[in-house]
């Protein structure tokens, strides 16, 4: 389910038809459960609930030895040297909240967003694609190359379906996680009363949306904590570690 709703946010990305659209409700397979997941550090990978055919090694000699993110995002700034004229923001408040005004002042955001617009895209999209590949199997082990990449591209998933539930401030956010902690006994017996067709409604679609925001909001999170974990602890300036190196 994250894997299409990644895929959609690329097209999104991609596309240069930037007049408002409403993307189709995720469905929601028979028996699946969206809280499965978590996140868990072992050894030198993150383990996040789902699994990693990216090879970031191979990725890497493609571009030079430069991650695959920052190659991508070189690229496009450099062929947005040669974008002519004004570029304006784009029209769908969701895809202005991935790609926001460098600037307040109109000129000098437009001028930014002539030079980096395209390489922005082209390094979410980058991200998107390399937690795709990590989604393909169960469960998801996410190297330490991987993890922020993956972390990025969730982040720019919650953003979209921020935007598509009107959430606006951190109170929004809440009051929308209260909602469903409330709610979330009801809506599985209407699942299954349902016989896995989906919502059918503009308010189940709503709803549904909302589980899987929050979902991905605690799959950040758990996510980032691993990350946070896994660093090596702080031994301070000039002190040695176990194996006597200083620590930087």
């Amino acid at each position: 389910m994250i894997s299409s709703l990644c895929g959609d946010v690329i097209q999104f990305l991609e596309s240069r038809d930037d007049a408002p659209v409403e993307p189709e409700a995720p469905q929601q397979e028979a028996g699946q459960d969206p809280e499965q997941g978590g996140a868990e550090v072992t050894g030198s990978t993150t383990h996040s609930g789902a699994s990693d055919d990216a090879d970031p090694v191979a990725q890497a000699e493609h571009s030079g030895g430069m991650d695959p993110s920052t190659f991508a995002h070189f690229s496009a700034e450099l062929a947005g040297l040669d974008t002519p004229g004004e570029v304006l923001p784009p029209q769908d408040p969701a895809l202005r909240r991935l790609l926001p005004d460098g600037s307040a002042d109109p000129e000098e955001a437009s001028q930014l967003r002539r030079l980096s617009e395209s390489s922005l895209r082209a390094s979410k999209a980058a991200d998107l694609r390399l937690a795709r590949m990590a989604l393909e199997s169960s469960p998801v082990a996410l190297s330490e190359e991987q993890a922020p990449a993956f972390g990025r591209a969730l982040n720019d998933v919650r953003l979209v379906l921020s935007v598509r539930l009107g959430i606006e401030s951190q109170e929004d956010a809440d009051a929308l996680h209260d909602r469903v902690t409330r709610s979330r006994g009801s809506r599985k017996d209407a699942h299954a009363s349902d016989s896995g067709q989906g919502p059918s409604s503009r308010s189940g679609t709503d709803d549904f949306m909302a589980e899987i925001y929050t979902f991905i909001t605690w799959l950040q999170e758990s996510l980032f904590q691993a990350m946070v974990d896994f660093l090596p602890e702080d031994t301070g300036p000039g002190e040695a570690d176990d194996e006597g190196d200083a620590v930087r």
